[in-house]
């Protein structure tokens, strides 16, 4: 799962309100161990006569309506979503080479083919968004890897459970992934399969550890070790890898394994009852604590980004300023308001005020340079602003054009 749009600078940042919540490689969701190491433990015989090969599960796939059927829909959508890209994209050859790795600058398409954008959900009330989003991807290589995961542990869930089983299991976990990313305010936007991959991975667990004798004896060959080894790489790398959308995975996974401890065995039917009650107030309470999470300071900046980008300078402050009282000390996010307000040309004592303070902690950052000289630059005053810019492009990491440009346009862009 990966997350896109963070608050702070990205390495060229964008000057409409939106994209100043940066874009890192899309905060996807990702399952890049899981994807890897699949093969350890994709043994088991989804037929009597099934070939030993561990990598056969493509192979099985006419077997497996279900998974062939979200590896088709997630491919198509990948197939689509890069179409748009390219058909829209100045140098379509580098934009094609670099969608291996990230489709960053590209949002507004995802959105429109049905990513999460909180926003959305929160201000437009689009929560069919919770269901699409699983199907996208943010970039070649995230696609691949989440298609190994999700054929592998597809084909394993699918021959234990069967067809509907497995189609429940998926999109009940993918969404309570999204709606885990939701509340939690991860980012702007969310996108990929890997909430409801790693739901399928610990039904999977739980089937294996606790199942009856009869999937028990389906699932021999599954190591249940290796399985939840792997299922707590997903998550550590989570915590530790920037851009990958921890909650999304939580929620998925929390979900795969209550549905997984329903379907192990012939409970009786007051459990199947008492259980899907569970799952219904489990997704029903996500939804309403996500619908307007207001204790979360992220959850003000991105609608202070959304209000800002329609214009609506005078709802973006109240935003930006509650987000600020609930976080008073977050340098990143006081470098992206104070950002805002200097390319929208208002509060600029307060912009001033707010870089100020990010600088006394960070006093060489060059993002929060820049910002403070365009502050000035805005003002009138590029005496005193072009020495910061100077210091912003020699301290910057990489050459920024949009830092540089800050210098040629200082004089011209007072208001």
């Amino acid at each position: 799962m990966y997350r896109l749009a963070e608050i702070g600078h990205s390495a060229s940042r964008p000057a409409s309100l939106v994209q100043q919540v940066p874009a890192p490689q899309e905060k996807l969701r990702d399952v890049r161990g899981l994807a890897r190491s699949s093969a350890r433990f994709s043994a088991v015989r989804a037929e009597p006569d099934a070939s030993d090969d561990l990598d056969a599960w493509w192979r099985r796939l006419p077997q497996r309506p279900v998974t062939a059927s979200l590896l088709a829909l997630c491919v198509l959508a990948y197939a689509a979503t890069m179409v748009a890209v390219l058909v829209s994209a100045p140098d379509p050859w580098a934009t094609a080479t670099r969608s291996l790795w990230s489709l960053e600058g590209n949002e507004e398409i995802l959105i429109r083919l049905g990513a999460l954008d909180l926003t959305r959900v929160w201000v437009d009330g689009e929560w069919w968004r919770v269901v699409t989003s699983g199907l996208l991807h943010g970039s070649l290589i995230h696609l691949v890897l989440n298609m190994m995961a999700l054929g592998s542990i597809g084909d394993w869930v699918e021959h234990a459970w069967g067809s509907w089983r497995s189609a429940m299991l998926f999109v009940l976990t993918s969404v309570a992934g999204c709606l885990a990313s939701l509340l939690w305010c991860e980012s702007r936007m969310v996108v990929g399969a890997s909430a409801g991959v790693l739901g399928q991975a610990g039904a999977l667990w739980v089937a294996r550890q606790f199942g009856g004798p009869p999937l028990q004896a389906a699932l021999a060959p599954v190591s249940v070790l290796s399985l939840g080894i792997l299922i707590l790489l997903c998550l550590f790398l989570g915590t530790v890898i920037p851009g990958i959308a921890q909650a999304g995975h939580v929620g998925g996974l929390g979900m795969g394994l209550v549905l997984g401890a329903l379907m192990i065995r012939r409970w009786p039917r007051w459990v199947h009852i008492f259980g899907g009650l569970v799952v219904a107030a489990m997704l029903l309470g996500l939804a309403a604590l996500a619908r307007a999470p207001a204790w979360d300071p992220q959850y003000h900046a991105l609608l202070g980004f959304r209000a800002g980008s329609e214009g609506d300078t005078t709802t973006a402050t109240r935003h930006f300023l509650n987000a600020l009282e609930r976080d008073p000390d977050n340098t990143a996010l006081q470098n992206a308001i104070a950002y805002q307000f200097a390319l929208d040309g208002i509060e600029l004592d307060q912009a001033e005020a707010l870089i100020r303070r990010a600088l006394s902690l960070e006093p060489t950052n060059a993002n929060y340079l820049d910002t403070l000289g365009w502050i000035l630059c805005r003002r009138g005053e590029p005496d005193l602003a072009k020495p910061l810019l100077y210091a912003a492009v020699f301290l910057a990491d990489e050459s920024v054009p949009e830092i540089e440009s800050h210098i040629g346009l200082c004089a011209s862009s007072a208001i």
